[in-house]
């Protein structure tokens, strides 16, 4: 009997691992694949009930997400894997003692202005925003805007890029050094 318990389990549990193994998280890729393509955004958060935990992207015309990587001050975002494709920001998360959990979600319908098609592997700037709170009734739910900012710049951004962890020791650290150089010769 409890030969029998044991093998169910075994069963069970591997049951388990195939449906819920890495692959619902999108393919794996390799960071130094240079198929890759790099995405960055600036969001200030400043006026928000809360910094940024997690950020997603969705590629246009196929199911799910890309996760992105958020730098410790909560506002730079960054996936250095994503092949070609067509891509824009899907929801921004953050939580808070006093504010709670909160989820930013863009409009799933149409193209928002964070929108980038990548063609060819580089670096791709969705832009720099600033978080902005809409007036709503007392009953309605929070809305928020993201406005478009001139400021921090790409260079600025990809100047802090090079200093992130998940940079040192890939292909990253060539490729933001170029690109640097590249806007500098603009």
């Amino acid at each position: 009997m409890v030969e029998r318990v044991r093998r169910l389990f075994l069963l069970a549990s591997a049951a388990c691992l195939v449906a819920c193994g890495s692959g619902s998280i999108g393919p794996e890729r390799d960071i130094n694949d240079p198929g890759n393509s790099l995405v960055f955004a600036y969001v200030d958060m400043s006026e928000a009930p809360t910094k940024i935990d997690g950020a997603s992207l969705k590629p246009q015309g196929e199911p799910g997400y890309w996760h992105m990587n958020v730098a410790k001050d909560g506002q730079l975002l960054s996936q250095p894997y994503l092949p070609p494709g067509s891509y824009q920001m899907a929801s921004l998360e953050g939580s808070g003692f006093f504010a709670g959990n909160n989820v930013y979600s863009f409009p799933t319908y149409g193209r928002n202005q964070t929108a980038v098609r990548i063609q060819k592997p580089g670096i791709y700037f969705m832009g720099a925003y600033r978080y902005a709170k809409v007036k709503t009734g007392m009953f309605e739910a929070g809305k928020f805007a993201i406005e478009r900012v001139n400021s921090p710049s790409e260079v600025e951004l990809l100047q802090r890029l090079q200093k992130e962890d998940w940079v040192k020791g890939t292909q990253w650290e060539a490729r933001l050094r170029n690109r640097i150089a590249e806007l500098g010769r603009k």
